[in-house]
């Protein structure tokens, strides 16, 4: 008996350490499968996220090519509409305050490609740049092209440029206009590098034949990047959008996200290192694992039924993003103080939604402001304008908009630089917005020319009362480096009379207010009702 006895032990040893093996076996690997499907689906809701938040990127870029070519096409209608010749555009390109802040340069170009004026400097070396690409382009389409990116000869800094043929009275091209886009100047380079501030990864932009744009290691700029297949550079230029992960970037795994821009040749890209954009699913893998090894050495069943318990959260939280998605339900969701896998997971993904809406806040920010003053840009005051007749409409309260030029800015800006210029408009705007109420919104156009939009007025002679305000405000002295300057200012206001004014109309009434102020020697202020025939008061 007892050998038999040591037998059956033996033996029910080895099917019981069989089954148990069988069902860690069963269980471990039940879990393990449906975590890889877990995860599967969780790289494809951090990968769309990004795509997303990039996909802003390429529309803030996009609009902001669009609004040069803009520019440039306005500046060479005014050119054919006054029918000089091409040897006066000079003077006409320095009239345009607007120019300096959008390009780093402004040039003209004969048909022999020929120098014949420069925004920056009137003392440019003459070159000729009939031999390049974008001139012959331009010629042959007889429309504006963006250039492929290049070393300016004139700066020396790697730029791209924007073209628009220039035409006479007849219609005849007499010339070429081009802006030069600086690619290392801040408002060009420094408004990507802050869509990233804070969180690892870069951005880049190459153009469709591989040259590099815009990268964080300035040196690379306008390099050839290796396109070989398997690179970095040829997955970004493979197709017009898309992710892909477990890309190597000089040896570090990462998460590839890129976008084609729709003006230009140009693919931005993100390189997002792999540990960190999954980093919250790396700790749930290790969790998850560890607690299916232990409960599924009890029971393989009771272990698929964890397994699937586990799961659950994350189809709670997959339902979370499809409410945001759906506009159901806003960010805050993901914002739980659980300390599982799903608290985890939750957090995460409110961390990363965070960072899309202040990415999109900054980029509303950044195409509503302007950069030299901080104040609202035109884009932002085009579209305020008329929401506020509406709501004096429906209030029955008058709403004064006030157009400000400051006098004599430009014997400022030929007699002291344009550094002291950008000085003087910097603290104007200081100045003006400390000037005015809390309820009413300050503007700046172009160059000199302000706005402000008075609202909630209980009478038409509070405008009286701010305009001797602004003017006392602009009265001491600037301070400009080592040495002061008297600034003053003419204001021209309109005053709405009727709850059908529209924007055309109380503009053009602070223009005539404002002609008025000019012609009586500058220095104060006019007040204009809205269809008014003629000014009211001068002051």
């Amino acid at each position: 008996m007892p050998p038999a006895s040591n037998f059956f032990s033996s033996f029910k040893f080895k099917i019981t350490a069989l089954v148990i093996g069988l069902v860690l076996f069963a269980g471990i690997g039940a879990g393990g499968i449906s975590l890889l499907i877990a995860e599967s689906e969780l790289r494809l809701v951090i990968a769309r996220q990004e795509l997303s938040l990039l996909t802003g990127a390429a529309a803030f870029i996009d609009n902001d090519l669009q609004n040069k070519r803009q520019l440039l096409k306005l500046l060479t209608e005014e050119f054919t509409e006054r029918g000089q010749p091409l040897d006066r555009i000079q003077h006409q390109l320095e009239t345009h305050d607007t120019l300096r802040d959008t390009f780093f340069n402004v040039n003209a170009f004969d048909l022999s490609g020929n120098l014949v004026a420069s925004l920056r400097d009137r003392q440019a070396k003459r070159i000729n740049i009939a031999e390049r690409q974008y001139f012959r382009d331009t010629l042959r389409l007889q429309e504006g092209v963006l250039s492929a990116p290049f070393k300016s000869t004139l700066s020396g800094q790697p730029v791209v440029v924007i073209t628009q043929p220039l035409r006479d009275a007849d219609g005849k091209i007499v010339g070429i206009l081009l802006g030069a886009i600086d690619l290392l100047r801040p408002s060009f380079s420094a408004q990507l590098d802050s869509l990233r501030a804070g969180a690892d990864g870069y951005l880049f932009i190459v153009t469709d034949a591989g040259v590099i744009v815009h990268h964080p290691d300035k040196s690379r700029i306008l390099e050839k990047g290796d396109d070989t297949p398997g690179t970095l550079l040829e997955a970004a230029l493979r197709k017009p959008e898309g992710w892909e992960d477990g890309m190597l970037d000089d040896g570090i795994p990462v998460l590839l996200v890129h976008k084609h821009l729709r003006e230009s040749d140009w693919t931005i890209g993100l390189s997002y290192p792999v540990r960190s954009a999954f980093a919250s699913m790396l700790h749930v893998r290790l969790r998850a694992l560890l607690g299916a090894a232990l409960l599924t050495a009890v029971a393989g069943l009771f272990g698929w039924a964890v397994t699937k318990n586990m799961l659950r959260p994350l189809r709670r939280l997959h339902r979370h993003v499809e409410d945001i998605s759906a506009g159901r339900a806003d960010i805050s969701v993901f914002d739980v103080a659980r300390k599982d896998e799903f608290g985890h997971l939750s957090r995460a993904f409110y961390g990363l939604s965070q960072r899309r809406e202040l990415a999109e806040l900054e980029l509303h920010r950044l195409a509503t402001t302007d950069v030299l003053t901080g104040l609202n840009n035109r884009r932002m005051f085009d579209a305020f304008l008329p929401q506020a007749l509406a709501r004096a409409a429906r209030s029955g309260q008058p709403l004064g908009l006030a157009i400000l030029d400051i006098d004599h800015f430009k014997s400022i800006n030929d007699t002291l630089g344009h550094a002291a210029g950008d000085q003087v408009l910097v603290e104007f705007a200081r100045r003006l917005t400390g000037a005015v109420r809390s309820t009413d919104t300050v503007a700046r156009l172009a160059g000199d020319e302000f706005v402000i939009v008075f609202e909630q007025q209980s009478s038409n002679a509070e405008m009286d009362v701010l305009g001797k305000k602004i003017l006392d405000t602009m009265h001491p002295p600037f301070h400009l480096g080592a040495q002061q300057r008297e600034v003053r200012t003419s204001i021209g206001i309109a005053v709405t009379t009727n709850t059908s004014a529209t924007a055309e109309e109380v503009m053009r009434a602070a223009d005539q207010a404002l002609y008025g102020v000019k012609a009586a020697g500058r220095n104060g202020y006019a007040i204009n009702p809205v269809g008014a025939e003629r000014v009211v008061r001068v002051r």
